[in-house]
């Protein structure tokens, strides 16, 4: 059975997950956090536990983190500590019909934010933000208390039965793809060349969003053979060892040129490379938001005639590894390029296209 707890909204739920911790405006209800600091060294091991986890990742929880916080407050249940029940009954309502708040609330590019039900993946990752929240509270996270095997089952049984969900996967931005893309924007003005900049240059880098709207004139150099362009920290390189991304002259694609033209259009010569524009095309000093890129992706593909539903900001990394397999690179060489952390990882996005050739049914079917 669920246990419900009185809840004082100021003791409890007014509570926010802040870079990588969880802090409370009642520093009362969280007196085991850090006891023994003075709240100066408190701050300091704030700032640095906040910078070991991507900053995508921590916006998920942030997000994550205060819907579940809703749903307890609604529900009349204690969020930190939660027991294992209460985060089972969570997930469950999560698989089968969903959660909004009352409190009216905005999605993502303006719409009013509905009920439905979610995929087995995002239910993963609610219930990783929970346990990242509890762990940096310093509370034992649910899935590991007394009760935890009761959740587990809970998260078992969802992911079976959700096993038979289409698959939200983008479409790769492939070779073809990004031509047909890069086509349709014969612009003159500034938004056609940024944008043919960012889509060459995004595929050809295998760069993840946060990764391209992060490029500085300072971190790309020039070589004989194309550009030289410096990632200093990325999803799979929290400790900031760095990568240096090779993106060849090609003559197809053209990601060279179309990034220099970028440049001399908008006498860019310092500063982030991808900025954002206003809406009546003047040049701003910000870079683009990982949104942006997306928007840009979408508006190429519908522009070229492509379903603008069917790819996100991930479809030029994916177009670049999906290309390669096609063209027999070596596996090793693109996890180079990619900074993936395992070649398995590289690998998926080959055995589609694989599944065809040389079939073992080839000769008789």
């Amino acid at each position: 059975m669920i246990e419900r707890t009185d809840v004082s909204h100021d003791a409890e739920n007014d509570m926010s997950l802040v870079g990588d911790l969880v802090v409370a405006d009642q520093v009362s209800a969280l007196a085991a956090y850090l006891p023994d600091l003075a709240p100066d060294d408190r701050e300091r091991v704030d700032g640095y536990v906040a910078r070991a986890s991507a900053e995508a990742t921590l916006r998920a929880y942030q997000s994550d983190w205060r819907l579940f916080c809703a749903w307890c407050e609604e529900s009349g249940y204690c969020s930190l500590p939660a027991t294992p029940a209460i985060v089972a009954a969570f997930l469950t309502l999560l698989a089968e019909r969903g959660f909004a708040p009352r409190t009216p609330h905005r999605a993502r590019g303006g719409r009013e934010a509905l009920a439905k039900p979610l995929g087995r993946s995002t239910i993963g990752r609610r219930l990783s933000a929970i346990v990242f929240a509890h762990r940096a509270a310093g509370f034992d996270p649910p899935t590991q208390q007394p009760d935890g095997a009761r959740l587990e089952k809970a998260m078992r049984a969802i992911r079976r039965d959700k096993r038979d969900d289409p698959s939200g996967k983008k479409r790769p931005a492939d070779g073809d793809v990004l031509r047909d893309m890069l086509r349709t924007i014969d612009g003159e003005d500034l938004r056609s060349y940024r944008d043919r900049a960012l889509l060459a240059i995004g595929m050809a880098g295998a760069f993840r969003r946060s990764e391209l709207v992060a490029i500085t004139v300072g971190r790309v150099s020039d070589d004989t053979r194309g550009l030289l362009v410096r990632v200093p920290t990325s999803k799979t390189d929290q400790e900031g060892r760095g990568h240096s991304v090779a993106i060849p002259d090609g003559r197809r694609l053209e990601p060279v040129r179309h990034y220099r033209a970028w440049l001399e259009k908008a006498a860019i010569d310092s500063g982030p490379v991808f900025r954002k524009l206003t809406p009546q095309g003047r040049l701003t000093e910000q870079p683009m938001s990982a949104q942006g890129v997306a928007l840009v992706v979408k508006a190429a593909a519908r522009s070229a005639g492509y379903p603008e539903a069917l790819f996100s900001g991930h479809s030029l990394r994916a177009g670049f590894l999906t290309e390669a397999g096609r063209q027999n690179a070596n596996l090793f060489k693109m996890r180079e390029h990619s900074r993936h952390a395992s070649i398995d990882m590289v690998a998926d996005y080959v055995r589609d296209h694989e599944r065809f050739r040389e079939h073992a049914g080839e000769g008789f079917l």
